[in-house]
């Protein structure tokens, strides 16, 4: 394993309509201690480039976690998808100069728009072009500490030998570099890539996990950090897997639970358990966060809403989620101004309004005055 500097040991994965800069917010005020990686759904390279999201500050704020870029830049990895050395590196020079510290390129997404566009997993049948995007990205980041990194798979379609992995890995870490650029990090998915026949949920399911040929790989390349990804979804299997890889990522578990972090908080990094916030307090700051973004950059609420559909766990979760939901389609269809898109009612408002609600329906069913959402985050 490669010698780590500033490296934390866990990271969120980059998940399309999951990771956005709000889902990130919010599993930051779940673990506020600076542990864990969070990274950005994939952006193409050339909305840089090309569609110049920058100068919007609109478009910027819905792709860029700007809030966590503030403060907690270190720990921020931005994914770009390109099949295009140029967009790349126009992609990457824009992102430094927004203050991003950590930039990934994507070569590990099989889905077949993403083929149509020669970026993704595809990728990893031509390692010269990759090596090139990479080159491209270093030169882009050259002497501003901005860590490149390539998220890829073990395999592609048949070929899943160590042959066919040690030759990309080889030919996109090795080129000689200029004495300011850093090394390049990898992410392995330990599962191949099925380019015909899976969808993208089918191809993080379906194709086996193989953690011998990632940690072939940690073996092989001493010099490179590797981060191992892949069906990794408890406290006692983030464990073992940092015995013998740099960093590991987790994706359905923290999409399907994100305060599995608060977990790894307490179990991994010792925090202790008093100090771990409470549901309340995060859900206060989430709203208070959610208002501002609403008000700045007229953010709808659905999109604002979607991760706490999975904040809400336990017997009152699905009643929060029913409530959470309704609560929002009366505010759109009562309170809603289509000439300005904005709402007359807060959204922390609506939030509370369905937590007051579930609470309700919960304390009649049982029977039971005091019953609450205690089950938040269980």
């Amino acid at each position: 394993m490669a010698t780590l500097v500033r490296r934390l040991r866990t990271s969120v994965a980059p998940m399309i309509d999951v990771t956005d800069p709000y889902f990130l917010r919010l599993t930051r005020l779940i673990s506020p201690f600076g542990n864990h990686q969070l990274w950005t759904e994939m952006i193409h390279a050339n909305a840089f480039s090309r569609g110049r999201i920058h100068l919007d500050p609109v478009k910027l704020a819905q792709n860029l976690p700007l809030r966590e870029l503030e403060d907690f830049a270190d720990n921020v990895v931005v994914q770009i998808g390109s099949s295009s050395p140029q967009d790349a590196h126009e992609a990457v020079d824009t992102l430094v100069k927004l203050g991003v510290r950590n930039i990934n390129l994507n070569c590990g997404c099989p889905s077949r728009n993403v083929q149509m566009g020669a970026f993704g997993a595809v990728l990893m049948k031509t390692p010269n072009v990759v090596a090139d995007i990479v080159s491209a990205m270093s030169e882009a980041a050259r002497g501003s500490g901005c860590r490149i990194s390539v998220k890829c798979r073990i395999g592609i379609d048949e070929d899943e030998s160590p042959e066919f992995l040690h030759g990309f890995l080889s030919t996109v870490t090795g080129q000689t570099r200029h004495k300011d650029e850093l090394p390049i990090d990898i992410v392995l998915h330990a599962r191949r890539a099925w380019l015909n026949g899976l969808s993208p949920k089918q191809n993080r399911l379906v194709p086996v996990l193989n953690y011998e040929r990632a940690y072939e790989m940690v073996r092989s390349f001493t010099n490179t950090s590797f981060v191992v990804n892949g069906g990794i979804d408890s406290v006692d299997s983030v464990v073992e897997h940092l015995k013998l890889a740099d960093s590991v990522m987790i994706g359905r578990k923290v999409r399907e639970d994100p305060w599995f972090l608060s977990h790894l908080d307490q179990h991994v990094y010792n925090v202790p358990e008093h100090m771990i916030p409470t549901p309340e307090s995060v859900l206060a700051q989430y709203t208070q966060f959610a208002d501002a973004s609403h008000n700045t950059y007229g953010t709808r609420y659905s999109v604002l809403a979607r991760p706490l559909f999975v904040f809400f766990r336990g017997r009152m979760g699905k009643a929060m989620r029913t409530h959470l939901g309704w609560t929002l389609t009366k505010a759109k269809s009562q309170n809603f101004s289509h000439k300005n898109a904005t709402y007359s009612v807060q959204f922390g408002e609506l939030v509370q309004e369905a937590v007051h609600a579930a609470n309700a329906e919960y304390a009649a069913r049982s029977r039971a005055p005091d019953a609450q959402v205690a089950e938040v985050g269980a």
